[in-house]
């Protein structure tokens, strides 16, 4: 499994956009006001146009991303092993927005650290460096937008995780597990265990969501 998204590119054209949209709140005299943090782009402007344009355009490097650092693993691999291949490729964006026809109507969906869910659909939900991740099929419910949930989600902040958790403690966690990791410094602690919530309480609260097709057990992490 594999988690990289378009890096300091989306964050820019994210940030370009959201700014633009509060300066052009302010000429409207929008009731949105910039303290509320929902300052919008009429989707009918060429403004909201080219941002969603250019959000599709961070979605495929993110997919360029992914499918370069694959590649190099399953070369990697093949080394190791020797004869090695891997199934299709199951791509799951996770913070985007696309039009849908949802309750018999065109809306603009936005899934941020949710993932598409239709029915049937394969996805992956991910646990932690510690914990289980799983591949899932969509059951299509209509109450959450045919969406769940990308991974276990965080209890902790990056900052709050490498200011607030012990590495020794993180590290003997991943060690007694079994797990093949590169902990070694106190930044690392942004993406520990104990950063994240507990996995089987997240999909148990999804049942009526997806269908687990296969629990995924850690081996190895990688933290580029």
């Amino acid at each position: 499994m594999i988690l990289s998204g378009s890096r300091n590119l989306g964050y820019g054209v994210a940030k370009h956009y959201n700014n633009l949209a509060i300066k052009l709140n302010e000429r409207w005299h929008s009731t949105v006001t910039k303290n509320k943090e929902l300052a919008f782009l009429p989707i009918e402007t060429e403004e909201a146009k080219d941002y969603m344009a250019e959000m599709k355009y961070c979605i495929e490097f993110a997919l360029a991303n992914r499918k370069f650092m694959m590649s190099n693993m399953t070369l990697a691999m093949k080394e190791v092993l020797g004869d090695f291949a891997h199934d299709e490729i199951i791509n799951k964006a996770h913070n985007f927005a696309t039009w849908e026809n949802h309750f018999n109507q065109n809306v603009m969906v936005h899934r941020k650290g949710a993932t598409r869910a239709f029915e049937g659909e394969l996805g992956m939900i991910q646990g932690s460096q510690g914990t289980s991740s799983y591949i899932v099929r969509g059951l299509g419910n209509p109450q959450s937008f045919m969406s769940c949930s990308h991974g276990a989600g965080r209890k902790m902040g990056r900052k709050q995780a490498q200011r607030e958790l012990n590495l020794e403690a993180e590290i003997a966690l991943l060690n007694e597990k079994g797990v093949i990791h590169g902990m070694r410094h106190a930044k690392d602690l942004d993406e520990a265990v104990s950063a994240y919530k507990d996995i089987d309480q997240v999909m148990a609260n999804q049942q009526d969501l997806v269908q687990i097709e296969v629990e995924l057990k850690p081996l190895a992490v990688l933290k580029g």
